[in-house]
């Protein structure tokens, strides 16, 4: 009995340290993000602006609206003040006008993507060790 004991606090003890291990990436990914846009609201309108350019969808007023859940208002005073410092425009198409990441912008995320992706690479290939090692988001 006390071999299934031992035998089950080894993987809980394996996942709890793989949790902290995660829960410290995404706390990482969080810092680099509002390192470089600001407060959490910013940072989560920039990054679906960003990944919906990347994936062809352009987003209007609307749009964003819906898919971020926020009132329209709330949005035109947050992306009034991200145009104002550098990180979105306005492009109009039309008679619409869409929201679209500055070259600035583009450039900080294409420099935060490189760290994140390494960081993702070290948690999948398994590279932990829980004596001592560095950790997942340390620097390579």
């Amino acid at each position: 009995m006390n071999d299934a004991i031992g035998s089950q606090q080894e993987p809980d003890a394996v996942r709890a340290a793989v949790q902290a291990q995660i829960i410290e990436c995404l706390n990482r990914f969080y810092a680099m993000e509002s390192g470089m846009w600001g407060k959490p609201l910013d940072s989560l309108i920039i990054r679906t602006v960003v990944q919906g350019r990347m994936q062809g969808k352009l987003y209007d007023f609307s749009a964003l609206s819906e898919t971020l859940d926020l009132p329209i208002s709330t949005l035109h005073r947050k992306i009034n003040s991200l145009v104002e410092s550098g990180y979105l425009r306005r492009e109009p198409v039309g008679k619409s006008i869409y929201i679209a990441p500055t070259e600035r912008t583009s450039v900080k995320f294409d420099e935060s993507f490189e760290a994140m992706v390494t960081t993702l690479r070290r948690l999948y290939r398994g590279e932990y060790n829980f004596d001592g090692a560095p950790k997942l988001c340390d620097e390579p």
